[in-house]
């Protein structure tokens, strides 16, 4: 049996639920964005219910560990390729060994999580440095990034708390969602380019300061091309005020 899921982490837990309750043997748990039909597999289509959901959540809590469940939300937002099967083997042997999983480095299952969860856990913190805010038209602070994971709602609520009273959207253009906050709430929503307003006119001038400053405090006998991007990733620099320019 292939249970096909819409690719949510509610959903993915709801797929884990009905693994548990409904008994049956389950081959692999598949997003419906990625699955292919055909006339071999057996398949059934998992509805997204959120009591299922935060009850699987709670029993991870209780039987692993908040760090567990932590790190298996960075594997499954890693989006590699068979997380899904990686995280229902780390659940099942932790529910029956409890936090000590934590521990077992060396065993298979785990790390088929920790490694993507270091993964996402590292560009996170990497993109806590390297987000740019820029100020549009009507007074909103925007922000675009790329990442090569799903990390928007881990990266989020710091923001949150760093710039309280501004209005701001983060967009991951790549995956066309964004994290959009008033001062008052903050949400996760699909968002395209189409409606971006142009930069406000103090934001240009700013920016041009910006790389100036940049331009000539670094120290020339000190500069390491190298060193530099092991930092900061080139492929991080497109959406660098003061690297667009390289």
């Amino acid at each position: 049996m292939i249970y096909i899921y819409d690719g949510t982490w509610d959903c993915f837990l709801t797929a884990v639920h009905h693994y548990y309750y409904d008994k049956q043997d389950v081959s692999n748990i598949e997003s419906s964005l990625c699955y292919i039909p055909n006339l071999i597999d057996e398949y059934r289509f998992i509805t997204s219910d959120i009591i299922k959901a935060k009850s699987v959540e709670e029993a991870i809590l209780h039987k692993i560990s908040a760090e567990s469940l932590e790190n298996l939300q960075k594997c499954f937002f890693s989006e590699i390729e068979g997380r899904e099967m990686w995280i229902l083997k780390y659940i099942r042997l932790g529910f029956k060994i409890g936090s000590r999983i934590d521990s077992m480095l060396g065993d298979k299952t785990v790390l088929d999580v920790l490694i993507p969860a270091r993964k996402v856990g590292m560009e996170c913190h990497r993109m806590l440095g390297l987000l740019r805010f820029e100020l549009l038209d009507g007074g909103i602070y925007y922000a675009k990034i790329q990442p090569d994971h799903n990390i928007i709602s881990f990266i989020s609520p710091h923001f949150k708390n760093r710039f309280a009273d501004q209005n701001w959207i983060i967009h991951d253009t790549t995956r066309k969602i964004a994290s959009l906050y008033n001062t008052k709430k903050m949400l996760l929503s699909y968002m395209d380019l189409s409606n971006i307003p142009e930069l406000h006119a103090d934001e240009l001038r700013f920016q041009a300061l910006w790389k100036n400053y940049y331009k000539h405090i670094a120290i020339k006998n000190r500069i390491n091309p190298k060193l530099q991007k092991n930092f900061m990733p080139k492929r991080y620099w497109k959406n660098l005020t003061e690297k667009k320019s390289d």
